[in-house]
């Protein structure tokens, strides 16, 4: 069995199935895990949720997962992109949330975690928040300002062994260290749709069709 991450895919739900076709991947001998911010900006959010939910593949939490769900709950939160999911969830929109809400932040066993954008420097794994896992990239020891270029990456203070698969962090790219492989390579934005396989460290990815969104 291979253990295959796939980056953020953002509805590119036709990149995605490229990708699969790329690995060969094979639902009864392969591990499928996403990391997170399947949905918004592409369009096919709706898609990708489902084939990931149907098939019952696993994901963690990204930040637009997360602020779907704070958009739910919280109306200062809720954003037009957000909306246009919701109505197209229809009828059945009740099963996509509860799912959303069930996602893990963070996958670990004993050759990998998997977290949407990275840790909080020296704090353990099990007490990391949401709020900083789904959307840290550089940590300047400041919880708010998750994204200055004045500071180091997050994974510059990780020093375990253990891998961390990320995404999140498109402007970044291809993250390819001893612990810390990040493969957000920004396909909704016209980059790569990326995929990671584990036991062979195998970098696979395939263009985006178009670029959906112009930064």
């Amino acid at each position: 069995m291979r253990t295959i991450f796939i980056g953020d895919v953002h509805g590119c739900f036709k990149e995605l199935e490229f990708l699969l076709d790329e690995v060969t991947f094979n639902k009864k001998k392969d591990r499928l895990i996403f990391v997170g911010d399947l949905i918004n900006k592409g369009p096919y959010s709706k898609k990708v949720l489902d084939f990931v939910i149907d098939g019952d593949f696993e994901c963690v939490l990204g930040n637009h997962e997360l602020g779907f769900l704070k958009g739910l709950d919280h109306e200062k939160y809720r954003r037009k992109r957000f909306e246009t999911l919701y109505e197209d969830m229809g009828k059945k929109r009740g099963k996509y949330i509860s799912w959303m809400r069930s996602l893990p932040l963070y996958i670990e066993e004993k050759e990998f975690v998997c977290i949407h954008a990275g840790i909080e420097p020296n704090v353990e794994l099990k007490k990391q928040i949401p709020e900083i896992a789904t959307r840290v990239r550089t940590w300047g020891g400041d919880p708010m300002d998750l994204d200055n270029p004045d500071n180091p990456p997050w994974f510059e203070y990780y020093k375990e062994e253990k891998p961390i698969i990320f995404g999140h962090w498109a402007m970044k790219g291809l993250v390819l260290r001893d612990n810390a492989i990040g493969i957000d390579t920004g396909c909704v934005w016209g980059g790569k749709l990326t995929a990671f396989i584990l036991e062979s460290n195998e970098i696979i990815q395939v263009p985006a069709l178009k670029q959906y969104l112009i930064p």
